[in-house]
């Protein structure tokens, strides 16, 4: 429904409501194969997170079909239950007020897990991912890199076969992050898991996913692994210039494609008054880029970087070819 403005939005809302309808999802296909680790990518709003929960059987596909484990998700079968995990990285799933012993312990009643397979799940776990000295803690009295380790244990000792991941590594710092990845990648490895994870962390997708499908506005447009969206043998040129041209300018002087130019924005709360321009280009447009600048422009500062998944991926949700 939509609300207009005021007062007045707010009683049309009440007595001629107005409905819009948005498609989440559109012709979504693929398949992925037992014990893959797969990225799933997108812009805020592409349809990640109601992918994730057709799969998991939280909400049904308003058309076509969903199987996973040769179930039909929605029916949600106690079979199917007891062989997936969703993890959302901005929803506790765990009762704060316990310490996760006692967390652990009712989910080992919940799910039926003999007394000594239950021993032994928890201790591997807990040292793949050195939390044993905070069982007894209060889950809300600990951090928040901490929290995101016991919410891990607690959907992954019934030891599912399926396991989506929505953002695990949200608000970590840089060493938290690090080891809840080595922690998954261990996992998938050693025990075959199938592993479907959302980011918007690059370091995430690049160091844990041999695949990834990207939706941009509901719509599946890559569907492979990551090396192959980086163009061979392309870098990228890093400039600042004492003259602020616009880039019509820039790819005049550069002969460059504008849709390989780039403006940073400037920062003058840290002294950065002249943004850096980018240039996304072949190893030998460098030099002669730079000699056609330099004709026109005075350059202050200039680099070469790698071409960066996340500059791939930028331009993707840009629709930019």
């Amino acid at each position: 429904m939509i609300k207009g403005e005021g007062l007045r939005g707010a009683f049309q809302l009440l007595l001629r409501p107005t409905y819009q309808t948005h498609t989440a999802l559109k012709n979504v296909s693929f398949t992925i194969e037992s014990g893959s680790f797969v990225g799933l990518i997108g812009a805020n709003g592409a349809g990640k997170t109601t992918l994730l929960k057709i799969l998991s059987g939280l909400i049904p596909p308003s058309s076509g079909e969903a199987r996973v484990l040769n179930f039909e998700p929605f029916r949600r079968p106690l079979e199917f239950r007891q062989k997936i995990s969703l993890v959302m990285g901005q929803k506790a799933q765990l009762w704060w007020d316990l310490p996760a012993s006692d967390a652990f312990e009712l989910l080992r009643a919940i799910y039926e897990i003999p007394l000594k397979l239950y021993q032994e799940r928890l201790h591997t776990l807990t040292e793949l991912l050195d939390v044993k000295k905070h069982l007894n803690t209060q889950i809300r009295r600990l951090s928040l890199g901490e929290r995101m380790k016991m919410e891990l244990i607690g959907a992954l000792l019934h030891w599912p076969n399926v396991i989506f991941l929505d953002e695990p590594t949200i608000g970590l710092d840089v060493f938290a992050a690090h080891k809840l990845r080595e922690f998954l990648q261990v996992f998938n490895q050693r025990e075959k898991a199938t592993i479907i994870l959302t980011s918007h962390n690059m370091d995430d997708i690049e160091r844990l996913c041999p695949r990834i499908l990207i939706l941009r506005s509901g719509e599946l447009i890559y569907d492979g692994p990551p090396g192959s969206l980086t163009r061979q043998g392309e870098r990228r040129l890093r400039v600042r210039l004492m003259q602020n041209p616009g880039i019509e300018e820039l790819g005049a002087v550069s002969g460059v494609a504008h849709k390989n130019i780039s403006l940073a924005e400037k920062d003058t709360a840290h002294g950065d008054a002249m943004g850096a321009i980018h240039f996304d280009l072949k190893q030998e447009q460098i030099v002669p880029v730079l000699q056609n600048l330099m004709t026109r422009f005075q350059v202050v500062d200039m680099g070469i970087e790698e071409q960066s998944l996340e500059n791939v991926i930028q331009r993707l949700y840009e629709g930019i070819p």
